[in-house]
């Protein structure tokens, strides 16, 4: 299975792999062999984590944390407690959800963007405000001289 992945997860899965290692063969065995194989397989080769026990006091890239994360959920924890991150998930997820919505709502809020378009046509008119100088035409001149020069 060949995927492309950032950096940044292929070290994570290094570290993963790393800390799989260290599990006792009860819990390596409850992680599938396939799962196991694509983390070995797409782990990053040349990184070298140095993971030691105890592992709170490791510091993991978060991408390892959220992988670890999933491995025990989805593998590791008895089914009642699988059910209960499950819908804890579902809630956060559902929660960053409205707060992305309620974001974008604000943004592209057809309101606010009439009114900021308001405001920057009236500041440009304010700024495009020249005074002009009226000069009459030759012609003009000529006969207004020249009604001048009767008025007298």
């Amino acid at each position: 299975m060949i995927i492309n992945l950032k950096k940044e997860y292929k070290e994570a899965f290094c570290e993963v792999n790393e800390i799989i290692q260290l599990m006792p063969d009860e819990l390596i065995n409850k992680i599938p062999s396939q799962f196991r194989k694509m983390i070995e397989e797409e782990r990053e080769k040349t990184y070298n984590p140095n993971i030691q026990e105890p592992l709170e006091k490791q510091k993991l890239k978060n991408e390892t944390i959220i992988i670890l994360g999933l491995i025990y959920r989805d593998f590791l924890c008895s089914p009642e407690e699988r059910k209960q991150l499950q819908e804890k998930d579902a809630i956060e997820l559902q929660e960053v959800q409205q707060k992305l919505e309620e974001e974008t709502r604000q943004k592209y809020n057809i309101d606010n963007i009439l009114k900021k378009n308001e405001k920057e046509l009236q500041i440009k008119q304010e700024n495009q405000v020249a005074i002009v100088e009226y000069k009459e035409s030759i012609l003009k001149r000529i006969i207004n001289k020249i009604k001048a020069f009767f008025r007298k």
